[in-house]
């Protein structure tokens, strides 16, 4: 593994491989195409993400890499890990998806990104418009292919799958001949059993004649640090989501009825704690990174037992421990989805003497980072070049302390190699080319 990586991981707490990404690693590094099926949380994000980075030239002005997600939520997260475990190489990582502005996309196109993750429609698009030039990739990532077809998204997919001529490697959650079709002739598979819950989720059912009742008072007795609540439907999801606002709980609902960029703003504030319960649709069942999650709510039942036990997925991750809880209410026994909940579930007796409070946010231990970004107020059109603004860095930072240097427009970002502040203590301006351009600088956690 290239030194730079190995640095990273370990930084970002990746002391260890788990099972999936000790399987498909070396798989991915042989150049094979590859099917990876392995349950939600299993780590199939670093299971090609680490081997991508490998793979690609950092130094290189093509693009090597293409990651292709079915929502957009998927490819900013995948594009935050990915930026995330970069840090210490020189690597140009961009997202591009629909619903954000075009025209920033195609600048940042226009920058020689080595890496490129987005979503079907918006990478078709670009395409089509000549801004994404797809000649020199070496690896072809479909993430969540199974998310790919049921969100209608085949035909974006199978487009771009003709423009390229790279390896390919898919991941997902379910398998089928339809999913398969995909993949080149000559792929071969790394399954994970995915017919089963995840053995670190213990699954618990609670019968009610009142679910609303018997939700609050789970809500207000467990120790729960963030919770997602699953309905099938967007209605109920956001009716229920404002009657927990009005008990006081930090709560809000996540489904298809908000336009992007609300979701992303929602998925920020939970992940950062300020929102303790998330009431979702199975639009957040599968792909999203979401750390915390101590307990998993079914208000509905599944539609299906493949729903439940992706749903229940989202807690447990990395090989930590969660709690999965089904409400079944009487009409609800007749539900063909039912018996296999409660074949696999035990009673809930839960301990009303412990005391929640989801009134208040989350307390989350902020993560410590080697690096910070410095940002200069000038960009292109003040006609910088990397060597203008490297030159000034130098006559306060040695050279091998600056890392990824990006220029927009109006401003550029740099990442210092040292998470210092004392570096640039009293230091609101720096020259370059002459003229005083203001600084400002924050960690990268």
């Amino acid at each position: 593994m290239k030194y730079e990586l190995e640095k990273t991981l370990k930084e970002s707490g990746y002391s260890f491989l788990l099972p999936i990404q000790e399987k498909a690693i070396p798989q991915v590094l042989s150049g094979k195409n590859l099917f990876i099926q392995a349950e939600t949380g299993s780590g199939k994000t670093l299971a090609y993400l680490i081997p991508v980075l490998e793979k690609t030239n950092a130094e290189s002005n093509n693009t090597q890499a293409l990651i292709i997600t079915p929502t957009r939520e998927l490819a900013m997260q995948v594009s935050e890990v990915a930026n995330k475990i970069a840090l210490h190489t020189k690597h140009h990582i961009i997202t591009v998806i629909g619903g954000l502005d075009i025209h920033k996309q195609e600048n940042a196109l226009r920058h020689r990104p080595t890496i490129i993750i987005g979503t079907p429609g918006r990478l078709k698009d670009l395409f089509e418009q000549n801004k994404l030039n797809l000649h020199h990739l070496k690896i072809t990532v479909l993430d969540e292919v199974d998310q790919i077809i049921s969100t209608g998204q085949r035909k974006e997919v199978d487009f771009l799958l003709s423009k390229i001529n790279a390896q390919v490697v898919a991941t997902s959650a379910t398998s089928n001949e339809q999913i398969k079709a995909f993949m080149p002739s000559n792929y071969e598979e790394i399954i994970q059993d995915t017919s089963h819950i995840n053995k670190n989720i213990d699954a618990f059912v609670l019968k009610t004649s009142d679910r609303k009742h018997s939700l609050l008072k789970l809500l207000k007795t467990q120790p729960i640090e963030q919770a997602i609540i699953f309905t099938n439907y967007k209605n109920d999801a956001n009716e229920l989501a404002e009657w927990l606002k009005k008990k006081n709980i930090l709560s809000s609902s996540f489904s298809s009825f908000y336009e992007e960029k609300e979701r992303i703003r929602i998925l920020k504030d939970y992940k950062a704690g300020n929102i303790r319960v998330l009431v979702a649709t199975d639009a957040a069942a599968r792909g999203l990174d979401l750390t915390n999650i101590s307990h998993i709510i079914h208000y509905d039942i599944p539609l299906d037992t493949d729903t439940f036990i992706h749903r229940s997925g989202r807690s447990a991750h990395q090989g930590n421990k969660g709690i999965t809880i089904t409400l079944i209410r009487e009409k609800d026994t007749e539900n063909p989805v039912t018996p296999y909940i409660i074949a696999h579930s035990t009673a809930y007796n839960p301990n009303t003497k412990c005391l929640n409070n989801l009134s208040i946010p989350l307390q989350k231990k902020k993560e410590e980072s080697n690096s910070m970004i410095l940002k200069i107020q000038a960009g292109r059109k003040d006609k910088l070049r990397p060597k203008d603004i490297i030159g000034a860095l130098c006559s306060y930072i040695p050279f091998e302390k600056i890392g990824v240097l990006e220029i927009q427009d109006n401003y550029s970002t740099i990442t210092i190699l040292e998470n210092n502040p004392h570096l640039f203590s009293n230091i609101t301006h720096i020259s370059i080319k002459g003229k005083k351009r203001k600084i400002t600088f924050f960690d990268n956690a």
